[in-house]
């Protein structure tokens, strides 16, 4: 067996990073831990020191992809006072976050393939998704407050919402392009259809708007 780096917590990052590649491209059957080892110069042993096993080493980089999201996008949505342009930064984050990073999406179909076989084995899932949630709650309470939204909004649901209409645009923009013949690989075309993306919230959540009964 290989020695241990002397940097524990970098070596756990760097197997990581490498591992989020490998599922990323090739998905959970299709990556290889011997492969991983041996682009972070580890041995197949040493890895498994870190990770016990490849389902663990894939749940890691699930709960690792999820906390880089949450932590980000609490910070954002409290920089504002005003709870509208709050709401702006969310949906602005988290399109920009599915856009920069295709491993996000690719990591996600997978272990959406598997009908999230390996994120039920995460001890951590629920309290990585509780920032997101806490913050929504704190923006929609904030606005009811103010009266800039109207009452009853439901985070789970305007999550729901603005997360799908983000994903499935970034998810399908090749085939879509095909099918529809428009351009949505473009930046321009991107910042249009964000833009259309906060229109649409923008119309659902503020004070005088139709309510919608709740589908979550």
């Amino acid at each position: 067996m290989a020695r241990r780096h002397n940097d524990p917590a970098r070596t756990r990052e760097q197997i990581l990073a490498k591992a989020t590649d490998e599922f990323a491209r090739l998905g959970f059957e299709g990556g290889r831990v011997d492969r991983i080892a041996a682009r972070c110069n580890l041995s197949k042993n040493m890895l498994y020191y870190y990770f016990h096993s490849k389902e663990k080493l894939f749940v890691a980089v699930l709960e690792r992809m999820y906390e880089r999201m949450r932590d980000q996008q609490r910070d954002l949505a409290v920089r504002t006072s005003d709870p509208a342009v709050a709401l702006e930064q969310l949906i602005r984050y988290t399109f920009n976050a599915f856009r920069d990073d295709p491993t996000i999406i690719r990591l996600m179909n997978e272990e959406n393939k598997h009908k999230g076989k390996y994120l039920k084995k995460s001890q951590r899932v629920r309290d990585l998704y509780g920032p997101l949630l806490e913050t929504l709650t704190f923006v929609i309470e904030r606005g009811c407050k103010d009266g800039v939204f109207r009452p009853n909004l439901d985070p789970v649901t305007i999550y729901l919402m603005f997360c799908a209409l983000c994903y499935h645009y970034l998810s399908n923009q090749f085939t879509l392009e095909i099918a529809l013949g428009r351009d949505m690989s473009s930046e321009s075309a991107q910042q249009r259809w964000v833009d259309q993306i906060v229109e649409v919230m923008s119309l659902h959540c503020l004070a005088g708007s139709p309510s919608l009964r709740k589908i979550a």
